[in-house]
């Protein structure tokens, strides 16, 4: 009787619990407001047949269902721990570091002989690197030569200057008088040479003409008087013949005057005359050119002058820089620590792996290149990189945990030092936190680690799920489960739990929200969650 009528409710309670188990399903999709807090006859019927029959593990899975149904529209105000860890990765990075690059004023070629191995341990003033110096010391042996040479061409070129500066004046007062006197020359030509000769010419052509009709006249009347006597003597006849020949004679002198004349009147003069113009003009242009080859002349003896002191001043500079990069040559540690080859960039040796392949002897260094750093193993502090999703909250201050990735069973303590607020090219900004260590702990720069650092710790504080708070616009409500609105004031948030600091206390019910969350698989992981944030190391 007992068996039958056990079958019998067992029959009754599997109808009902398939039905209950759509009707679950349903009600999980509908809004929270919609759901009401009075119990619908099947759900009562549901749970009086269900309370009495024993569950295996998969009807308690399924009874599991309605009873989360139930639970996941209220949520109970509970105060719990609360802490908020920004775990981040860095590089250990000393805060005494120097760089050593070959910043020479002038020679270029930087060969190694010698190096120091990478990762040595120094002391100031020890060798890093020795660099090849005999084209350089030949280089400043020609100069060193050279010197005196060209300093004894520059004073002469200084005295040439000088003495050129006193004569140029000279030369172009010269030029300019004989301008001057080609031009009183002509003037004096026309006032008074040329009247003078042409009248000197026509008197002489004039006298000449009077000496011979003197003649001619004196003939003729040596003739009439001896004709007259019809008789000649033999005197008179020498008397004649003299005459005659000296009427000849000047006849001959006559037309030579004539001639001479003639052609310094018509040649000579006018060709003296030419020839003084020409002169003239010549002069001018002489001495329009004199004077502006002179004052060339000068000019460019002058900047020959500059460029020879240029010349000079550049030898005495080249060689004074040049014994300069010969003492550099030769770089010594700038103080105690270890050497690392390349250069640190964020914490990290980005030209590490060039700069290796160079510090070989033979291997060619550039200017300017950072060669080997110097970095104090004594004082470190870990460079965190922070992506922006794990800037909030963090600042100067916080106290945090440091593993080394090297050995993650070592734990050591810091504190942020600085956080960067302007980000890098990658989109990441850049932390810093100071290492406190045992002595005997292996710490180097370069070293990966991460760092745990607490942004919040309370431990009691009031939590509610986010979906349960409805934001209007600066403000944020929550609904209890009697229908009433309340607004409150929130904190820090944890996953999808966050802090409440004002409105609410222990133990309040309120509603929570219809989202996706609320379903069971959701909920399990909701309630993970919030033992993350319960938890208390």
């Amino acid at each position: 009787m007992h068996s039958s009528k056990y079958l019998s409710l067992l029959a009754i309670t599997s109808v009902f619990f398939l039905a209950g188990a759509a009707l679950a399903t349903a009600e999980v999709s509908k809004p929270a407001e919609s759901k009401s807090t009075e119990t619908s006859p099947k759900k009562k019927q549901v749970a009086e047949i269900k309370s009495p029959v024993p569950r295996g593990p998969q009807e308690k899975a399924k009874g599991k269902l309605v009873e989360v149904k139930e639970e996941s529209a209220t949520y109970t105000v509970e105060a719990k721990p609360l802490k908020i860890i920004a775990k981040l990765s860095g590089v250990v990075e000393s805060k005494h570091q120097t760089p050593v690059a070959m910043d020479l004023n002038r020679w270029t070629e930087l060969s190694i002989v010698s190096v120091v191995p990478h990762g040595r341990e120094v002391k100031k003033g020890d060798l890093l690197f020795q660099l090849d110096t005999k084209a350089l010391e030949k280089k400043i042996r020609e100069l060193e030569v050279g010197m005196p040479l060209k300093e004894l061409d520059l004073e002469t070129a200084k005295q040439e200057l000088e003495k050129m500066g006193q004569t140029t004046p000279l030369q172009l007062e010269e030029a300019h008088l004989a301008m001057k006197h080609a031009e009183e020359d002509l003037e004096y030509f026309f006032e008074v040479t040329k009247p003078m000769r042409e009248r000197s010419a026509k008197e002489d052509l004039k006298s000449s003409e009077n000496y011979l009709s003197y003649a001619e006249e004196e003939l003729r009347q040596l003739k009439k008087m001896y004709d007259e006597d019809d008789m000649t003597e033999e005197t008179e006849e020498i008397i004649l013949q003299r005459q005659q020949n000296s009427v000849d004679n000047l006849k001959w002198v006559f037309e030579q005057t004539k001639a001479r004349i003639d052609r310094t009147l018509n040649t000579s003069i006018p060709r003296e005359e030419e020839s003084l113009k020409s002169k003239h003009v010549l002069k001018e242009i002489d001495f329009a050119s004199s004077e502006k080859a002179t004052k060339d002349t000068l000019i460019r003896k002058e900047l020959d002058v500059e460029a020879k002191i240029r010349a000079f001043d550049e030898s005495e500079l080249a060689f004074k820089e040049y014994r300069s990069d010969l003492m550099q040559m030769a770089p010594k540690a700038p103080h105690d620590g270890l050497v690392y080859y390349g250069m640190n960039q964020r914490g990290k040796w980005t030209t590490a792996p060039t700069i290796e392949r160079k510090m070989i002897p033979g291997g060619k260094l550039s200017m300017n290149e950072v060669a080997v750093t110097i970095v104090d193993p004594n004082d470190l502090h870990l460079r965190l990189t922070v992506p922006e999703n794990k800037l909030k909250g963090l600042k100067p201050g916080l106290g945090g945990t440091l593993k080394l990735e090297w050995n993650p069973d070592l734990e050591l303590q810091g504190k942020v030092e600085s956080v960067s607020r302007v980000p890098y090219a990658d989109n990441t900004y850049d932390a810093a936190v100071s290492i406190t260590a045992d002595a005997g702990a292996h710490i180097v720069p370069g070293m990966k680690a991460t760092a745990e650092v607490v942004i919040y710790d309370n431990e009691k504080t009031l939590i509610v799920p986010k979906n349960a708070i409805e934001r209007k616009g600066k403000a944020s409500v929550v609904t209890m489960v009697n229908g009433e609105k309340r607004r409150i004031r929130t904190g820090h948030s944890s996953g999808s739990m966050i802090e409440v600091v004002e409105g609410l206390k222990a133990d309040d019910k309120i509603r929570k929200g219809s989202s996706e969350k609320d379903e069971p698989v959701e909920e399990k992981n909701e309630e993970k969650s919030e033992e993350k944030v319960g938890e208390k190391k």
